[in-house]
């Protein structure tokens, strides 16, 4: 009886050890493969939900995976951060440690895009700061012959497939004529949505004091596309 016992544990201490291996290669590897598609100077943190890993291994069907990048670039825009949560994923277990395809039914994200990538809608010698944790614009703007000083509150909102920017509480240096409207002009701008990864579509954004905070979603996605990217 007390051999029968030590053989179990014995026999758990090894599935307990073979579950963690495999799901930290699997992690790695989901990882590896997410950074060769977006060609990101570092891996992702990838999280794989749910205990014990094996069982979902082997029916190839998993509740929740996490995906938190670094900076990448997408198409031309520069993003700072992607932190996507996937659902109802599937990934077969004989593909998953060699040239994994992932899948999923549906995902979740927040995508950091920083102001930097809006400034280049707005007109030359105009940045955007960030002021008491909220956006906002200054400098130099040429408008009717003249180089007036300006500064102005900024809010950004998303409209389908278009992000605005729309300036308020709109501060105007000294200048020979009124050019209070055409600084508002100027100042308000609209430009397609960034590219996401994953086929992430925009929901919502919010503006934060390092840049926007895009809320977005997808369904029946390729988390991982299943190529040797290499």
């Amino acid at each position: 009886m007390r051999k029968i016992l030590v053989l179990l544990i014995f026999l758990l201490i090894v599935l307990v050890v073979a579950d963690r291996g495999l799901h930290y290669a699997a992690q790695n590897e989901i990882a590896n493969r997410v950074s060769q598609q977006y060609d990101m100077a570092s891996e992702p943190e990838v999280t794989i939900s749910g205990i014990p890993f094996l069982t979902q291994a082997v029916s190839g069907e998993y509740s929740e995976v996490r995906i938190v990048t670094g900076a990448l670039t997408v198409g031309e825009v520069q993003l700072e951060r992607v932190d996507i949560t996937a659902h109802d994923v599937e990934a077969p277990l004989g593909d998953l440690l060699s040239e994994p395809k992932v899948t999923a039914g549906a995902a979740d994200a927040q995508v950091m895009l920083p102001y930097s990538e809006l400034q280049k809608q707005l007109p030359e010698g105009i940045v955007i700061e960030n002021e008491n944790g909220q956006p906002r614009v200054s400098g130099d703007l040429a408008v009717l012959g003249f180089s007036v000083a300006v500064a102005a509150d900024i809010e950004v909102t998303a409209e389908g497939d278009t992000f605005a920017i729309t300036p308020s509480n709109i501060e105007v240096g000294e200048s020979p004529v009124d050019v209070g409207a055409a600084v508002e002009e100027k100042l308000t701008a609209s430009a397609p949505a960034p590219q996401l990864p994953f086929d992430l579509q925009v929901t919502e954004v919010e503006e934060q004091p390092n840049g926007v905070e895009v809320s977005a979603e997808a369904s029946d996605i390729d988390l991982v596309n299943g190529a040797n990217q290499e």
